[in-house]
């Protein structure tokens, strides 16, 4: 995904912005899908391509490192649509270029799970009808009205057959979706919740094993925040995103890496654990390294290792973007809204978004891509 640098902002705030809570635990409904049997048993290892779902082309340095990972073990990928892009205007479905990615994916032999993102950190990604044109939603449209329930009901029965044949374990409708519900727009929360319900009842209607639900992101696990506990009433599971980033966009010291990270695992509560985005950047403005890196992602994986609730993790993401795509890609953006921020911390952010693949701009793997490699074959052994 590609997110503006208010939205990167807001995300790193919430890395340490703790919401308010209560101690009761909210649990997930009883389902079929709960227990993801869709997945394959035990873990998979995944990983995601920044932008696009698109495999690189057969005979770069970057397909044969790609296959290498899926030799190994590599078995899972994260996909991320938008609604617009199924669904342009109100019953005129474009679903062939949704269709051939998941094919091509089919044909790689990893299994995705996939992101509908209607809510996408602070902002919606609707069809223009329903958008304000600003992220947010048109004059008069709520999420729970019955047409735009109906609309977006439509809209599943079109793509469940296409998941399912395509071995999706999972369909999410959110990203991060806490940092806008659980800050200035909680008054709609209702109302998502509402939308995500429907979404998986609609879906069960006809996929009953396909899980359905949302990613959120590690800080409203950790603090159960109001929206972790009424999305997890309603969703079969909940994914998350993590990274051991500080609010100042510096990583976090070595030792604190595993510590941190089990603290939302534990907060997560019963059921299986979903990791939509594992990430551990390289950029050295950010205090981290190639070495930071690979350091960084043996830690995660061995706390993965000793936690066998988390059933599914994915790179993010496996290659770098090469220098002239990542100005091009701070452009538009950032714009110009870098000038807003102190130096140093525009800085970070826009190193970070180029510095979080595995494998550098020229297909030569960096050290972190070894760690993956040997984490897809041990953790992946049954």
């Amino acid at each position: 995904m590609m997110p503006t640098v208010n939205r990167i902002f807001l995300l790193g705030l919430a890395l340490v912005v703790l919401v308010s809570c209560s101690s009761m635990e909210a649990e997930p409904p009883a389902s079929e899908a709960a227990s993801l049997p869709l997945l394959a048993p035990g873990f998979t290892l995944g990983t995601t391509f920044y932008g696009s779902a698109d495999p690189p082309p057969t005979g770069t340095p970057e397909r044969a490192l790609l296959d290498s990972m899926i030799t190994r073990g590599l078995g899972g990928f994260t996909y991320y649509v938008d609604w617009p892009d199924l669904e342009p205007s109100p019953g005129r479905y474009t679903l062939a270029a949704f269709e051939a990615t998941l094919g091509a994916l089919s044909t790689l032999g990893v299994q995705p799970m996939v992101n509908l993102t209607v809510g996408d950190i602070d902002v919606y990604n609707l069809p223009p009808s329903l958008s304000d044109g600003a992220g947010g939603l048109a004059e008069g449209v709520a999420l729970d009205d019955p047409a735009v329930l109906d609309r977006f009901g439509r809209l599943l029965d079109r793509i469940a057959p296409i998941l399912l044949a395509h071995d999706v374990f999972f369909l999410g409708v959110g990203n991060e979706v806490d940092d806008r519900l659980d800050g200035d727009f909680a008054s709609e929360r209702d109302a998502y919740v509402r939308f995500v319900e429907a979404a998986r009842e609609r879906v069960h209607a006809e996929a009953p094993r396909l899980a359905v639900g949302v990613t959120l992101t590690g800080t409203a696990v950790r603090a159960q925040s109001s929206t972790f506990r009424a999305l997890r009433r309603v969703s079969d599971a909940l994914a998350f995103n993590h990274a051991p980033i500080q609010p100042d966009f510096f990583v976090r010291d070595l030792e604190a890496v595993q510590p941190d990270f089990r603290e939302v695992l534990q907060a997560y509560g019963d059921g299986p654990i979903l990791i939509q985005e594992l990430t551990c950047p390289s950029a050295a403005s950010m205090g981290a390294s190639a070495a930071w890196q690979r350091r960084c992602f043996e830690a995660l994986f061995e706390v993965i290792r000793t936690t066998p609730r988390v059933r599914f993790a994915s790179i993010f993401t496996f290659q770098d973007l090469a220098p002239a795509t990542c100005t091009a890609v701070r452009d538009v953006i950032f714009g110009d809204e870098l000038d807003d921020l102190p130096d140093n911390l525009a800085q970070r952010l826009a190193d970070y978004l180029c510095a979080l693949g595995v494998v550098a701009p020229d297909g030569t793997p960096k050290p972190a891509y070894d760690a993956v490699l040997e984490a897809a074959a041990a953790l992946s052994a049954p």
